[in-house]
């Protein structure tokens, strides 16, 4: 009853913020069009069409790769600019107050309104710039032996590989990595979760896994691992516990879950991709039953007790951070559930539109279950950058990362149902 309450008030509250906003500092044109909310289309239907006329987008452009670093939607870019005159004005208004239309923010309203979101408390949050700063700090911060190891997959990102190696080279303890699943397009999730609890060791300090993969487009079974990890610390001291990391990037505002209840010890992410946060914000949450089991890696501008102090401090991008809460409340006001839906349709679309495909190979799961909003494909004979590079030149943006061979159509909210279609035909012409 509290935090739904808290999320009501959240809407109300933010949606008055942005209302203040539309009207404010607005420099791009039909101005009062694009700022329409979406809760002004009939009862149960979402104007997609009103939505993405909030973002600048790329004319005459099809891009599936808006999952990268997201576009700002126009009340985030307005409350950027709002607080940013602010602190161009009077830099002392920092620590005295920065004000939103609708009243202060700082971070309190931040962690505040990220709890709402993710099913949490305030507390419990750290305010991080990205996801792996986050993971940094994470891995960093965990309380290691010697002997102790950090559990991890080829198919998690770069980013906690790196913070996983560099805790480990630190406190000798090791990184051991394992596979969760032979191909993840025909992975289950029992399969997942067995394959997890079989390689879980006495000494086994973290479990790090990806809610959705962003190698494979694989949305991990997050609470049936965590079940098993569970399982295996029956018995354990504090000290020995295993704990259950999840960069959860891909799957914040991509997958209608309460992030916070998933039954993970830590989950970590950046609010600058799904959520349309602005650039350089992110969180850390800790379940704070194992908060005494991470050391703080810097100093903290934040106060408080909790997590607060895991929080990075230093000059940041104020106007950024504490404008976080607006990007929030637009979630709110879309419904997570609406926003995942229209994600996962979208997605669905295209693997099934690529499977049908003679020469592509589809890697991601077919289902919603243990898919989200990025699908990843081969064509048989090419290389990814090729099949990116050939879909350019039919102005359609396509992604990949280094370290995987697979293309990336990643499907968020404000894609469209014709922009699919479009690169499903560029890959077929170049699978021809």
């Amino acid at each position: 009853m509290y935090r739904t309450s808290r999320r009501d008030l959240l809407v109300k509250s933010a949606g008055v913020a942005a209302a203040g906003l539309v009207t404010g500092s607005c420099t791009a044109p039909k101005a009062s069009r694009e700022a329409a909310p979406l809760s002004s289309a009939p009862a149960g239907q979402a104007d997609w069409g009103t939505l993405r006329g909030q973002f600048r987008l790329e004319p005459g452009w099809a891009n599936l790769a808006l999952f990268y670093l997201a576009s700002q939607p126009k009340r985030v870019r307005d409350a950027v600019d709002h607080l940013s005159a602010q602190v161009d004005a009077n830099p002392l208004v920092v620590p005295t107050g920065m004000r939103l239309p609708d009243g202060p923010t700082g971070w309190p309203r931040v962690r505040e309104a990220l709890a709402a979101y993710i099913g949490g408390r305030a507390e419990d949050i750290a305010i991080t710039a990205s996801t792996s700063i986050g993971l940094g700090v994470v891995y960093n911060g965990v309380r290691t032996r010697p002997g102790q190891e950090f559990l991890l997959t080829g198919f998690d990102h770069r980013a906690q590989h790196m913070a996983a190696d560099l805790a480990a080279e630190k406190r000798g303890a090791r990184v051991r990595m394992c596979s969760w699943f032979a191909d993840p397009a025909t992975a289950t999730a029992g399969g997942i979760a067995a394959a997890v609890g079989n390689a879980i060791r006495p000494h086994t300090r973290v479990v790090g896994i990806t809610w959705v993969q962003s190698s494979t487009g694989l949305r991990m079974p997050v609470r049936a691992v965590a079940d098993v990890v569970r399982r295996a610390n029956e018995g354990r001291s504090p000290a020995d516990r295993c704990l259950l990391v999840v960069d959860a990037v891909h799957g914040l505002a991509a997958v209608d879950e309460d992030a916070a209840r998933l039954g993970a010890d830590v989950v970590v992410a950046g609010t600058h991709k799904w959520l349309f946060g602005p650039r350089g914000t992110g969180l850390v949450w800790v379940r704070p039953e194992i908060l005494d089991q991470l050391h703080p890696t810097f100093v903290s501008f934040i106060s408080g007790g909790g997590a607060a102090p895991l929080s990075p401090g230093g000059f940041l991008a104020f106007e950024h951070a504490f404008a976080l809460p607006v990007a929030v409340a637009m979630h709110q006001e879309w419904g997570r559930a609406r926003v995942a839906g229209r994600i996962s349709e979208l997605a669905t679309r295209a693997k099934q539109g690529l499977s049908q495909t003679r020469g592509v190979t589809v890697h991601t799961p077919m289902s919603p279950e243990l898919s989200a909003g990025i699908t990843c494909f081969s064509v048989a004979g090419r290389a990814n950058r090729q099949v990116i590079d050939h879909a350019a030149t039919r102005r359609v943006r396509l992604s990949a990362l280094a370290s995987s061979p697979y293309t990336r159509l990643g499907t968020a909210v404000i894609n469209t149902p014709a922009e699919v279609d479009t690169a499903i035909a560029s890959v077929a012409g170049f699978a021809r």
